[in-house]
């Protein structure tokens, strides 16, 4: 997306993967400042405005302190999630390219989820343009239960959707999720509850049926499917979003050269050693 006089704005999204959760082979061989380290080096090289993170770990000792030096340029905000989880989300804000920001934290229904979000209503200098970024973690969609697909993930949603609803007219609004499944998954999970495709998708066909779009499926273009990580409930994998409604220009593609006519590509090595689907792309018109 880019503004009528060449204004870019660049958001970076992925799940960082918190280090006091379980980390699977072959990421649990990299010792956890390494691979973070890491990946705030892609976060530099891309030089995003806002960063949007997921699993952003509370409890390790130099986590935070790793992200808050090698992100100095940037106002961070942070909500961890509750019933004493030791991750949450993130939204780093990089310093004077905004005004008027403004951060709130949600706490999500079901309680029992402890999933939270943050929303930032900003201005962004060069555009004038008003901008509503919000960031967020749904539940994983277990197929071995009857509530989490039918009832927690969509309840998650709505409120996230419902949220925005104050936005003006002309707002930009970004959704910057791990939405734990991939809408172009073509096989339902294993299941006994007769779960479909469009059950485990749901949180995301919410999100189109609202008038938002993905930007990095957009970016890709028809045919591609990118995948930011492996799970056990989308048998190819999942792709994290960055969901975008307002008057934008479509983003130039950041995407490695092997996404370029693809049917389906590994985004993981866009952040070195880092479990993360990134997203860069212009704004506000």
């Amino acid at each position: 997306m880019a503004t009528a006089g060449g204004d870019l704005l660049r958001l970076y999204q992925f799940n960082c993967l918190a280090p006091s959760l379980r980390i699977c082979k072959p990421l649990s061989d990299i010792p956890w400042a390494a691979r973070h380290s890491a990946a705030c080096d892609n976060i530099e090289s891309l030089r995003p405005d806002i960063v949007a993170l997921q699993e952003f770990d509370f409890v390790q000792p130099g986590f935070a302190e790793l992200y808050a030096k090698r992100l100095s340029d940037f106002t961070p905000y942070l909500k961890r999630r509750t019933g004493n989880k030791s991750e949450g989300v993130a939204l780093f804000v990089r310093n004077g390219q905004f005004e008027e920001v403004e951060v709130q934290e949600m706490d999500l229904e079901p309680a029992s989820c402890d999933r939270v979000a943050l929303v930032a209503r900003m201005r962004h200098l060069a555009s004038g343009r008003r901008l509503v970024v919000l960031t967020s973690h749904l539940t994983v969609a277990h197929a071995s239960n009857g509530h989490d697909i039918p009832h927690c993930r969509p309840l998650q949603m709505k409120q996230l959707l419902e949220q925005l609803q104050g936005a003006e007219p002309d707002d930009v609004v970004i959704i910057a999720a791990d939405m734990n499944c991939d809408h172009l998954e073509p096989e339902p999970p294993p299941n006994d509850y007769g779960y479909t495709v469009d059950d485990v998708a749901q949180p995301v066909h919410m999100a189109f049926l609202a008038g938002f779009s993905s930007a990095l499926h957009s970016a890709l273009g028809p045919g591609c499917r990118p995948i930011s990580h492996t799970c056990s409930y989308a048998q190819d994998g999942c792709a994290d979003y960055v969901f975008v409604r307002g008057t934008v220009r479509p983003p130039p593609t950041h995407a490695p050269r092997a996404a370029q006519g693809c049917s389906s590509v590994s985004l993981r090595s866009v952040c070195a050693r880092a479990r993360a689907c990134v997203c860069v792309f212009g704004t506000v018109m």
